[in-house]
C-alpha cells in the first residue's frame, strides 16, 4: 500500500521540516519568545479562573503526572493549551486562535526530549508559520464579496490551523522527515475536532468549553507526531486537491493552492495580535476606542449614563451585543460587559471573568446602559490575504460614544494594543514582560523571566518548562 507524501502537503512538510535556527529572521526570533511568554502568562493566570481547577483536573485524568522523563507530554499539551486559552487573552491571527496549541505542543515535547532553546524557539516558528499557512487555505469564516464581510459560513470551526501549528511544532522538535511530518499531519488531521462553531456562536448562553478546544488541538497535534515517529501511517495527501483539507472543515474556498502563497517569504509571527483583556478579539477594537477615550477626557465610572459602541455589522450579533451574559465564557464574548469592566477599572484577567462580579447590581445595571449598533463601513481583515500586499496594515472600524454629566464624547479605533500590523503599536519585550507579570505571581515571574532571558544559551530547557509546571501548580 503506497503512503507516500506527495504535492501540497510534502512541498510544507519539507519547509517545515527543514526549518533551522539560522534562516529564521531576528524579529520572527524575538516574535517567538514573545509568543512563549505571552502563553505561559494566559496559562498560568487562568488556573485562577472557575475552569482553572476543572482543567487541571482534566490534564492529571489524561496523564499529566510531572513525570521525571516529561513522558507526561499528552496531558501536558492538553493542560497547557486549554488553560491558555481558556479566558480568551491568548494571541490571536487570522481570526484563529493557534499560537496557544504551537507552544503547548512545543513544551510539551521540549520537556520529553530534553532540547536546547533554539531548537525549542524553531519548533515555536515552525508551528506558528505553518498554522498561518493552513489559515490562507481555509480563509476566513465569513462569505467574502469585494473583500467586505456578507455574513458567516454556515460551516466554520477554528480547530484545522491549531491541530496543525501542535502537529508541525511537535515534528519539528521530534526532528521528523519530511515523509514523516506529512504523516504527522494526516494522523492529526484524522483527530481533528469537526468545525462546530456555526452552532457554538449560535448560541446566546455559552457552555464552558468553547468552538474549539485548544487543549484537544494540541493533544491531537503531539499524538499525530509522536504517532508519526512511532510509524503509524494516516492520509500523506492531506492538504491537496478538492477532496483535501478545505473541503473537509469548510464548505467555501477549494483552492488547494492557497496553502503554498507566500512559502517562505511572510511570515506570520510578524502579523500576530496580542490582547490586552480576556475577550474576543472582535471586542478589542472597541475597547482600545473607549480606552482611548477615558484616558483623553478624564471619564470616571460615577460620570456615565450612557455609552453606545459602534461595531461593524458582523460583531453585531447577539453574543456580543448581550447586555446580560451568564456564564464564565459569555463573559468574553459580552461588548456590555466588557465595556463595563473596563469603566469600572477592573484588572484584565481572572477578575474580569468573574462571574460573582458579573452578577452583581452595580454591573448589571452598567451593563445595561450600554447599546450596541450596527454600522456598515469599509472593512478590511486581519485576515491575511494571500493574494494581498503581504503583511500590509489591516484592521476592522470600531467607535464609541459615550454620555456622561460632562457632555459626550466619541472616539473611534481600527486598530488595538498588540495588533503588530500597526507600527505604532507594535509589541516590544518591555510590553511583554509588563503583561506576563500583572498575570504571574512576582518569584514565578522572576524565574521564568530570568531563564527565558538566556533561552538561546540553554542547551536543555526542562528547566524552564519545570519553573512553567511548578507556576501551573
Amino acid at each position: 500500500m503506497n503512503h507516500v507524501a506527495t504535492g501540497e502537503t510534502l512541498t510544507l512538510a519539507s519547509h517545515f521540516a527543514g526549518l533551522e535556527w539560522e534562516a529564521i529572521p531576528v524579529d520572527v526570533r524575538q516574535e517567538a519568545k514573545h509568543l512563549l511568554l505571552d502563553t505561559m502568562g494566559c496559562a498560568i493566570s487562568a488556573t485562577d479562573t472557575e475552569s482553572g481547577p476543572l482543567v487541571r483536573q482534566l490534564a492529571v485524568d489524561m496523564g499529566a503526572r510531572s513525570l521525571p522523563d516529561g513522558s507526561d507530554f499528552l496531558g501536558r499539551a492538553y493542560e497547557i493549551g486549554r488553560l491558555a486559552n481558556v479566558m480568551d487573552l491568548d494571541e490571536y491571527y487570522a481570526y484563529c486562535h493557534f499560537g496557544a496549541a504551537t507552544v503547548a505542543s512545543a513544551l510539551a515535547m521540549a520537556r520529553w526530549r530534553r532540547v536546547s532553546g533554539k531548537e525549542l524557539l524553531t519548533a515555536i516558528v515552525a508551528g506558528f508559520e505553518f498554522g498561518g499557512q493552513i489559515a490562507l487555505g481555509i480563509g476566513p469564516e465569513f462569505k467574502v464579496k469585494d473583500g467586505k464581510a456578507s455574513g458567516r459560513l454556515d460551516v466554520w470551526g477554528v480547530v484545522a490551523q491549531p491541530v496543525l501549528a501542535g502537529a508541525a511544532a511537535a515534528a519539528r522538535l521530534l526532528r521528523l522527515t519530511p515523509q514523516q511530518t506529512s504523516q504527522a499531519y494526516g494522523l492529526a488531521a484524522s483527530n481533528m475536532p469537526i468545525p462546530i462553531g456555526g452552532k457554538w456562536s449560535s448560541e446566546l448562553d455559552l457552555p464552558n468549553t468553547k468552538y474549539g478546544d485548544m487543549g484537544w488541538c494540541a493533544m491531537s497535534g503531539v499524538f499525530g507526531a509522536v504517532s508519526a515517529m512511532r510509524g503509524s501511517t494516516a492520509v500523506p495527501t492531506i492538504l491537496d486537491g478538492e477532496k483535501g483539507l478545505i473541503r473537509i472543515v469548510q464548505g467555501g474556498d477549494n483552492n488547494s493552492r492557497r496553502f503554498l502563497a507566500h512559502l517562505g517569504n511572510r511570515w506570520h509571527l510578524r502579523g500576530i495580535c496580542y490582547k490586552r483583556w480576556p475577550v474576543c478579539g472582535w471586542i478589542q477594537y472597541p475597547l482600545a476606542a473607549l480606552d482611548a477615550l477615558v484616558a483623553k477626557h478624564g471619564i470616571t465610572v460615577d460620570e456615565v449614563s450612557d455609552v453606545v459602541v459602534e461595531v461593524v455589522e458582523g460583531a453585531a450579533i447577539p453574543r456580543f451585543t448581550n447586555p446580560q451574559p451568564q456564564g464564565f465564557v459569555s463573559l468574553q464574548f459580552s461588548i456590555p460587559h466588557a465595556v463595563a469592566m473596563r469603566l469600572m477599572q477592573v484588572r484584565s484577567g481572572p477578575k474580569w471573568l468573574s462571574v460573582e462580579l458579573a452578577e452583581s447590581a452595580s454591573v448589571k445595571a452598567l451593563r445595561d446602559r450600554v447599546r450596541v449598533e450596527a454600522h456598515t463601513v469599509p472593512q478590511s481583515y486581519t485576515y491575511a490575504d494571500p493574494f494581498a500586499v503581504p503583511d500590509e496594515p489591516q484592521g476592522i472600524y470600531s467607535a464609541v460614544r459615550v454620555t456622561t454629566n460632562k457632555g459626550t464624547f466619541r472616539e473611534e479605533s481600527s486598530h488595538i494594543w498588540g495588533h503588530n500590523y500597526h507600527p505604532q503599536v507594535r509589541m516590544d519585550y518591555a510590553h511583554m514582560e509588563e503583561k506576563f507579570r500583572s498575570l504571574v505571581a512576582p518569584d514565578a515571574a522572576n524565574r521564568i523571566m530570568s531563564l527565558l532571558g538566556q533561552i538561546e544559551q540553554l542547551d536543555d530547557t526542562s528547566g524552564l518548562v519545570d519553573a512553567f509546571y511548578a507556576a501551573l501548580a
